[in-house]
């Protein structure tokens, strides 16, 4: 482990720590109820970007909304990224996956050439559409993936701020269509 990351306890925002951003997933906490998984971030920058999307999007939405954020995915390392690519539909796609952080392979390349930080999150309570539209409206994210009103939405940083909204069409548990649409359209009514 660098000696500059922070300790992986210690907080990052508000209303999270580090770790929320590690333990998170349904994966991680079965590979740690059976014996254990290592998903600690390595580099300075990961726990950077974890820190901005506390900071820039996490509490803010948390104060708007005044209820519980409940994080679903978030920080993916090497280890995690195996135990769900052995899943029947793992939706991950290695070189542009912002939930690897600013990470770096064994020969020294990123992890995902975006760099930045993703989560999959809810609202306690809140339609997912209302909670992504005061994102993209309030909020300086880098990509959105959406996939229903009653389901955790993806929501990156990153130094890109392309500000792309994507509408993933499928099913839970199986394979999506990703389709881009306008900040406009996505805001007029919920997709369908």
């Amino acid at each position: 482990m660098k000696t500059n990351v922070p300790d992986i306890d210690a907080p990052c925002g508000d209303y999270f720590t580090f770790h929320d951003f590690v333990a998170c997933s349904d994966t991680y906490k079965r590979l740690m109820a059976s014996g254990g998984i290592d998903n600690v971030p390595r580099e300075p920058e990961t726990y950077q970007s974890m820190q901005r999307m506390a900071r820039d999007i996490l509490d803010p939405v948390r104060r708007h909304f005044d209820s519980e954020i409940i994080l679903t995915y978030g920080f993916s390392g090497p280890s995690l990224v195996k135990a769900l690519r052995q899943t029947p539909y793992p939706n991950i796609t290695q070189d542009r996956d912002q939930h690897a952080g600013s990470e770096l392979s064994r020969n020294g390349n990123l992890r995902c050439k975006r760099r930045g930080i993703a989560v999959d999150f809810y609202v306690a309570g809140i339609s997912s559409w209302d909670v992504a539209c005061w994102v993209i409206e309030n909020t300086p994210f880098d990509r959105l993936y959406f996939y229903s009103a009653h389901r955790p939405f993806h929501v990156s940083v990153g130094p890109e701020e392309n500000r792309e909204i994507v509408v993933m069409r499928g099913y839970r548990g199986g394979p999506h269509t990703p389709a881009r649409t306008s900040k406009s359209r996505f805001l007029a009514e919920p997709p369908a």
